[in-house]
């Protein structure tokens, strides 16, 4: 954890800036640094983004980001309140756009900021995250997790939603009706997608990859992978996958493990974003099927992050039947869908692959923050001015 209320600058004045935002997060996620590259392409000088946070920088676990940013600020989590209302108070935003998860920032800075209108981007629900959030999670912690969802969704001035899914499920689940809110895809990232590709690893063997999350010290994860990566190298199909930063799974010690059991399955060392995306287009399939044991719920609401990415890079999407990723891979014509992993030979060997990949080069520009960003602008107008008039 870093010092609390440590600021790293970037730029001139706020006061020149014709629009001017602050992003909350506990945790700075690829989502909110899309969100700043598309920003700053479209706005340039006129768009200063301010950026509160308790957790690691983007640079420790992307290797880039604080740069699209006008100013990072590291939060004290003892006086969380206070330290947001001082960096309202030094950088004078329009919005605050705050991102959960959990949901705890955007609480906190309802309770401080008045004359401020707060859009929550919900970009998971930690209410159906039956197995927790973190590996320390208790029935308290849970309990809690619930009522700020509820505080977050009930009382912010509009809503983000990261999938139709989640929007569903907050207008049965809260009172939200006549409040503004949008659906935001997790999109890819134009401005950092590859424009070189590397040669095919694959010969006769067919080679997939997953990246970002896994786990083994959260008990029930959709992110407890191991198993299926075991059933996947069963086939003879080579699974690769490239960890998140250990600062937050701090189990890659045990997938090295599996990794050195069986010459399928590959581990490798956890790279920057932009390297990723390069390194992931020597593969054949991206891989976006997940433990549905505890969370299936949650499994079908979410899009992860890696589904456009793996897009990004050129790749086919190979997914279980988790209902917003199979929408999203059908929708477009970019994948496969397996019920378990005992299709997927089969399925292998029937569907003409040059095709999913030509599929997916042609579709990877189409979804982007960069072409999608004008609809966050207009709701930014809807919001803006709406307290404190």
């Amino acid at each position: 954890m870093h010092s609390p209320e440590r600021d790293t600058p970037r730029s001139e004045s706020h006061s020149q800036q014709a629009l001017r935002i602050l992003f909350l997060e506990p945790q700075p996620c690829i989502r909110a640094l899309k969100y700043a590259i598309a920003l700053k392409r479209a706005l340039k000088n006129d768009v200063g983004i301010y950026f509160g946070h308790l957790g690691h920088t983007l640079t420790e676990l992307y290797g880039f980001g604080e740069e699209y940013f006008d100013q990072v600020t590291s939060l004290s989590p003892e006086r969380l309140s206070e330290s947001i209302r001082r960096v309202i108070e030094k950088y004078e935003p329009q919005v605050i756009h705050s991102h959960n998860a959990p949901d705890t920032l955007t609480v906190a800075a309802l309770d401080v900021a008045e004359e401020i209108p707060i859009i929550h981007d919900i970009h998971e629900l930690l209410s159906v995250h039956n197995s927790g959030f973190f590996s320390d999670d208790d029935e308290e912690r849970l309990v809690k997790y619930r009522r700020e969802e509820r505080k977050a969704c009930e009382e912010s001035d509009g809503r983000i939603y990261a999938t139709e899914g989640i929007g569903r499920y907050v207008h049965q689940q809260y009172d939200v009706g006549g409040q503004p809110d949008i659906v935001f895809h997790n999109y890819a990232s134009e401005s950092v997608m590859p424009h070189r590709f590397k040669e095919k690893i694959s010969t006769e063997e067919t080679h997939i990859v997953y990246v970002g999350c896994i786990t083994n010290v959260v008990e029930g994860s959709h992110y407890d992978l191991r198993e299926i990566f075991k059933a996947i190298a069963d086939y003879n199909l080579h699974i690769h996958f490239y960890p998140s930063s250990n600062y937050i799974t701090r189990s890659n010690s045990a997938y090295r493990r599996l990794a050195g059991s069986n010459r399928f399955i590959h581990c490798h060392d956890h790279l920057g974003y932009r390297e990723l995306l390069y390194e992931m287009t020597q593969y054949d399939f991206g891989w976006a099927g997940f433990n549905g044991a505890k969370n299936a719920k949650h499994l079908d609401l979410a899009l992860q992050n890696k589904v456009p990415d793996y897009l990004s890079s050129g790749l086919p999407v190979i997914a279980f039947r988790h209902r917003t990723i199979q929408r999203f891979i059908e929708k477009h014509g970019i994948g496969l869908i397996v019920k378990d992993i005992d299709e997927l030979p089969e399925l292998l060997r029937n569907v003409d692959i040059p095709k999913l990949r030509d599929r997916a080069m042609k579709t990877r520009r189409k979804l982007t923050f960069e072409s999608n960003i004008p609809k966050l602008l207009d709701f930014y107008d809807r919001i803006a001015g709406t307290k404190g008039d």
